[in-house]
This record gives structure tokens, sequence and C-alpha cells, in this order.
């Protein structure tokens, strides 16, 4: 019994140093969570004070009108979902070319997380219970992988956009070591295969329950 307690005590120390292991082996993608996450927050604030116009004028960015998803046939719904997506992918991997583009990135994963707060927001302040649950299953599960793709895409960027930085510290040392474009143009292949299930998810939600609500 003795033995049975002394190892329950220290479990909980050995979890806490496994999260600490993985937070420092990760870190990357936890401060662009944050980002994502802070911009969430500022989007829902400022959606006390939008409207459905604000909601359409942006839906080529966010895929925020979210009427629409009753009535678009499902290649409306795949094309504007993943062409969402792709935006912002693109715009990681072009700051990836450049060694200055690491300090762009965090405000794309903020942009993002605004356009998702900014829905959420307007959905819930306009519609309640029914907003919310709208928001929980239609939108969010395709939003969820979405935005994994571009934390992904953010972390990719990020990571090309430093080795350019330091080969060019190496070249005026007399030292050069390109960084290789090959593992990067399939990295963001792979990520851009998540993009592409992420819109396939909002097609099958979208086609199961958006039908159901009436806004």
């Amino acid at each position: 019994m003795i033995v049975v307690k002394h190892s329950f005590r220290h479990r909980p120390v050995i979890n806490s140093r496994l999260l600490l292991n993985a937070l420092r082996e990760n870190y990357v993608l936890v401060l662009f969570s944050l980002s994502l996450i802070i911009g969430m927050i500022f989007g829902a604030v400022f959606a006390r004070n939008a409207d459905f116009t604000a909601l359409n004028k942006l839906d080529f960015l966010f895929y925020s009108n979210y009427k629409a998803r009753a009535v678009q046939p499902i290649i409306s719904i795949f094309s504007a979902s993943f062409a969402s997506s792709f935006i912002f992918i693109l715009v990681c991997f072009l700051c990836g070319l450049s060694m200055w583009g690491m300090f762009l990135i965090p405000a794309v994963l903020f942009f993002r997380g605004f356009g998702l707060g900014l829905t959420s927001g307007f959905l819930y302040a306009a519609y309640g219970f029914w907003g919310v649950l709208f928001n929980l299953v239609v939108i969010l599960p395709g939003a969820f992988v979405c935005c994994l793709a571009i934390l992904l895409a953010a972390r990719e960027g990020t990571r090309f956009s430093r080795m350019i930085a330091s080969c060019s510290v190496a070249s005026q040392r007399g030292t050069i070591s390109p960084p290789k474009m090959k593992p990067y143009l399939l990295n963001f292949g792979v990520i851009l295969m998540i993009a592409f299930l992420a819109a396939v998810i909002d097609v099958v939600f979208s086609g199961c329950f958006a039908g159901m609500f009436s806004f």
C-alpha cells in the first residue's frame, strides 16, 4: 500500500514535467496559438458593434457568411472554405521566403483568430443559444482543422524565415549554406492537404446541420 501511495504522489510531478517539456519543445506553436486566441477575443469584442453586412464583406477572407451555408451548393461551400484557408497559408508561405517574415506571421494568426471570433461573437449576440449551437455544430469543426493547418503553416514559415536569416549572417562571414526549397514546398503541400480536409469537413457539417437553422 505504501508503494502505491508513493507512485500516486509522484505521478502529478511526472505529468507536469512531461507537459513542461512538451511546451518547451513546441513553444513556437504555443505562442502562435496564443496569438490566434487573442485575435479571437478581439474579434468577439468587436462583434458587439458589428452587423451582418460587415461579416458579408469579410466573407472572402473568413467564410463568415453563415446564412449561405444552408443554401449554397456543395462545390460553392467547399471552394469558399478552401479559399479562405489557402489565403492565410499562402501568406505564411510568402512570409517564410523573407528573413523578416517571421515578425509578420503572428499578425496573420491574430487576423485569422479575429475573423473566427467576429463570426462566433456575432452569432451569440444576434441569436443567443441557437447562434452558439450553430457555431458549434456547423462552423467550428471545419474551422478547428483550418486553424490547425494555418498554425502549421506559420511554424514552417517561421522556421524557413529563420534559416534565411541564418544564411544571411553566414554569407557575411563567408560561409553560405542556402536553405533547401524542396522540403519547404513538400511541407506546405501536406498543410494544403489538411486545409483540403478542413474544407471537406465544412461541406459535411454544413450539409448535415446548416439547414436545421433558420436565421
